[in-house]
């Protein structure tokens, strides 16, 4: 089963309206990049934390999910800080050491998107 250990970076994105003077983006950057410094432990359950800049910082806990008949190996996990909360889930992209997918603000997104936004992420190691 695969892991999620060490340092990865950490990028999300999410839809953002237009205004008077910019368009309308579809995937624009939801919070500054992050680095997610993790371990996984031999059950395939995940902790860590995910830091945005100094002061702040989730507690990241989870677990490494098996692949499926059409689906490669992920994980689910979910992102505590600053009273705000988010479900993370993605997959390992075969042959190199990404794993993208989806995350979602459950609680107090801590860029002020609402309930329920939802985007992209990428999680690499150099």
């Amino acid at each position: 089963m695969a892991a999620l250990n060490g340092k990865w970076s950490c990028w999300s994105f999410c839809p953002q309206p237009g205004t008077a003077t910019t368009p309308p983006q579809i995937a624009a950057l939801w919070a500054p990049p992050g680095v997610l410094e993790v371990t996984t432990d031999g059950s395939g359950q995940v902790t860590g934390t995910l830091t945005f800049a100094p002061g702040v910082a989730l507690n990241v806990t989870g677990a490494v999910t098996a692949a499926l008949e059409n689906l490669p190996e992920g994980i689910e996990l979910t992102g505590e800080g600053l009273s705000a909360v988010y479900k993370i889930r993605g997959f390992f992209i075969t042959g190199g050491k990404h794993v993208v997918g989806t995350v979602v603000a459950i609680q107090n997104d801590l860029a002020k998107q609402p309930v329920g936004t939802a985007g992209p992420f990428i999680l690499f190691q150099p």
